[in-house]
């Protein structure tokens, strides 16, 4: 009896045997998260605060943390990247759309001053010189979000009050504030550094620095055509309209990017999940150290430094001259080749193409060589990001050239236009290179050196445009423009040191910031 209750029946083997046991099922994200989560209270929990090392309750990211923006999925990231330079085109476009529209503004306010043209373009610039001052420091004290959903609103309100001016002081007044209320153009390149690995950044920063300058270009060619259909007014009322989509789904989609709050609300977080009061995060000393108004002045500091100054001022001198080429465009095509208001607009296109192609280029080669740099020099600088913009630099004198001495003597219209896209070309070459490098180098503080570079380039940007009529007045479009291609090729040596011996001048003592 016992062995017969011992035996199996061969059917009954069989059939267990031949039983596939289900496979095991991948844990969703949302299991994963929650599964790292309870690994870390758990290890928190055990440890009694009294006995705990000092570096057991800093707080940072673990491996595959889902808290950690390199980890987010691709798709989210994207989404941020796409709706953050979506809002910087859109405020780039509207910096010059309404400037077709001027002889409208001064003939609705019954004012006669033609220095209005690039005056109105010229105070928004000024705006921007002043707002980095705030924007960067704000981001790194509360966090990239806050700042740039506020900034937007502010944004939308001011360029509401610029359609309801009732005259010329008004709208002027309120041109400047929507300059200075901007945050997209500082954060930007910030936010992508949040979501990005150094050797990934290329591509992502590629799309959101380079699709924003398609606005200026754009702005020019709607400005003219809505001007002239429904009014200068409309000009400001369809950015308002744009802006404010843009805003709403940014406030739905858009999460904080920026590491040091994150960490920052998890160790409180977690300080109320365990009972222990003496978790932080891994950056709280740096930010308890840095007071309101060392954060404040860091983007002045980070000035005196010859890695901002020389990227910056030569950016500037990049983003001068471009916007100089956007206020005097209309005039001498319309002057020089008889163009009419509707179709002046289209010359602005010789720039989009350049941009494009830059675009293009640096997408394709830009995180492509520092991979190959890294695998070859067993490393990886932020030095490297600087190849495409000492290239880029020796076109912009070419470009200065072209378009001058071909407009002078008034050489078939495509003939400068194909000057504007060599400018816009080099342009591209310059703005990327330049932000990219400035979040590798300073990591953390990478908004407020993003910040510094803004501030210079909008001066660039405001006072270029002003000096431009006096210039080409004095020397005509050849030597003028001539003028700016000489102090153009000054600037490649020291681009050329700066990719050599960048390094070593970061590290050394001398030329040490403090931040």
């Amino acid at each position: 009896m016992e062995n017969q209750a011992l035996e199996v029946p061969e059917e009954a083997a069989i059939v267990e045997y031949k039983t596939p046991l289900p496979p095991p099922q991948p844990p969703t994200d949302k299991q994963h998260a929650e599964s790292i989560h309870e690994k870390v209270i758990s290890q928190l929990s055990d440890l009694p605060p009294s006995s705990v090392e000092e570096d057991q309750n800093v707080i940072d990211f673990v491996e595959d943390d889902p808290e950690n923006p390199f980890n987010w999925p691709t798709w989210r990231k994207w989404v941020i990247v796409i709706l953050v330079c979506t809002t910087r085109m859109l405020v780039n476009f509207a910096t010059v759309t309404v400037v077709p529209a001027v002889p409208q503004v001064l003939d609705d306010f019954h004012v006669k001053n033609d220095l209005y043209s690039t005056f109105l373009v010229s105070i928004w610039e000024m705006g921007e010189a002043v707002g980095p001052f705030f924007v960067g420091p704000f981001s790194e004290l509360f966090g990239r979000m806050p700042v740039y959903h506020v900034g937007n609103l502010l944004f939308i309100l001011c360029s509401i009050a610029s359609a309801l001016s009732t005259n010329i002081s008004m709208l002027i007044a309120f041109r400047f504030l929507n300059g200075l209320v901007i945050t997209s153009l500082t954060l930007g390149p910030s936010i992508v550094g949040d979501l990005f690995k150094k050797e990934e950044r290329g591509s992502a920063m590629a799309i959101a620095i380079a699709f924003p300058l398609i606005g200026p270009v754009a702005s020019p060619i709607v400005g003219a055509y809505v001007a002239q259909a429904k009014g200068w007014r409309w000009t400001i009322w369809i950015i308002v309209m744009a802006v404010g989509t843009v805003t709403l789904m940014s406030l739905a989609l858009v999460r904080e990017t920026y590491k040091v709050k994150i960490l920052q609300r998890k160790a409180e977080r977690l300080r109320k999940e365990t009972g222990n009061h003496l978790l932080r995060s891994k950056y709280q000393d740096v930010t308890e150290r840095t007071s309101f108004l060392t954060s404040m002045l860091r983007p002045m500091r980070m000035m005196l430094s010859p890695i901002v100054s020389i990227v910056a001022l030569y950016t500037a001198l990049t983003y001068g001259i471009s916007y100089l080429i956007l206020t005097t465009l209309t005039e001498i095509m319309q002057n020089n080749y008889g163009f009419g208001q509707g179709a002046v607009g289209l010359t602005f296109l010789g720039r989009a193409v350049g941009n494009i192609i830059g675009m293009l280029l640096y997408r394709f080669t830009s995180d492509r060589y520092v991979r190959q740099k890294r695998f070859s020099d067993g490393y990886l600088k932020p030095e490297h990001r600087l190849s495409l913009m000492v290239f880029g630099s020796i076109f912009l004198p070419v470009g200065l050239l072209l378009y001058g001495w071909t407009a002078k003597f008034r050489v078939q219209f495509m003939a400068p236009i194909v000057g504007t896209a060599v400018i816009g070309f080099s342009m591209l070459l310059t703005v990327l290179p330049t932000e990219n490098y400035l979040v590798d180098v300073y990591d953390l503080h990478g908004a407020s050196a993003v910040g510094a570079a803004v501030v210079m380039r909008a001066l660039f940007g405001a006072l270029l445009p002003l000096a431009g009529p006096p210039l080409y007045g004095s020397l005509g479009l050849g030597w003028g423009n001539s003028v700016l291609a000489f102090i153009a090729l000054i600037f490649i040596p020291a681009l050329v040191v700066l990719q050599l011996y960048g390094e070593r001048i970061r590290k050394s003592r001398r030329f040490q910031v403090g931040l």
